[in-house]
């Protein structure tokens, strides 16, 4: 277990930011098989930049992590809006009905902490 100090507060939120971002990645993971189709590629490719985000942020969480993390999941909210209210697109029932809003808010959850961490900065530069 790492000790407690200083960098203990912007490493949790960066660690619960890779958490985020790999259930995200988890979820369209999850769709791939549930929802076959022309889509599948680019969830695909999604799914393996959300990965690689979350063990960037898990392991080096620096101002380019942050800012790739802080991309990637508003370009998600961008592309999938209605989803954060829990109106999916999909049509279907079990695992596309719960999938949707799920990500949404785990992605709004990734923007939280993003922007906690750089309030957080701010603060610290100022002091």
């Amino acid at each position: 277990m790492e000790p407690l100090g200083p960098a203990a507060a912007p490493r949790f939120l960066a660690r619960t930011a890779a958490g985020a971002a790999a259930g995200c990645a988890t979820l369209h993971g999850l769709l791939l098989g549930a929802v076959p189709g022309p889509g599948t590629a680019p969830r695909a490719l999604l799914v393996g930049v959300c990965l690689l985000c979350a063990v960037h942020l898990f392991r080096r969480p620096g101002r380019a992590a942050w800012a790739a993390h802080v991309v990637l999941t508003t370009a998600m909210l961008a592309a999938h809006p209605p989803e954060l209210a829990g109106h999916s697109g999909h049509a279907g029932t079990g695992l596309t009905t719960w999938v949707a809003p799920v990500a949404g808010a785990l992605a709004a959850a990734g923007l939280l902490l993003a922007a906690v961490r750089g309030l957080g900065g701010l603060a610290l530069k100022r002091g």
